[in-house]
């Protein structure tokens, strides 16, 4: 079964590096581009259901803030990526809600490892929850 991951980037180029490497490795990702499309894509069921959102803080034009919020609202773990010199986009991204924030170099080198490791994380923490 493919892990379903939804990421807001506006990034064409990008977008396509995202899906590419993650389909690799058993990750299928739903890549939109506004803050509609991302809500719409966070009331999926089933096998299309997302189970991560990523959210690049350097998009502009697109309440990103919002979008971390929502997927929260939605149960879902959130990674971050933007400028290692924005301070304050990863401040903000941190207080909406991610889980992790990092820069775009640690998530473009590491970006398979990076969901993995959230995605392990997830079941371990779902699993301790139900003792």
């Amino acid at each position: 079964m493919t892990t379903q991951i939804l990421a807001l980037e506006k990034d064409l180029f990008f977008s396509v590096k995202m899906r590419d490497t993650l389909r690799h490795h058993e990750m299928e990702v739903m890549v939109v581009r506004t803050l509609a499309a991302f809500e719409q894509r966070l009331r999926l069921t089933g096998d299309e259901k997302p189970v991560l959102a990523i959210v690049n803080t350097a998009t502009s034009g697109v309440d990103w803030e919002g979008a971390i919020r929502q997927a929260r609202e939605h149960g879902l773990p959130v990674l971050a990526f933007g400028s290692h010199m924005d301070l304050e986009a990863r401040q903000k991204a941190l207080q909406a809600g991610a889980q992790r924030v990092v820069a775009n170099s640690k998530f473009t080198s590491d970006m398979p490892g990076l969901v993995k490791r959230m995605l392990s994380e997830l079941v371990i923490t779902s699993d301790d929850e139900e003792e």
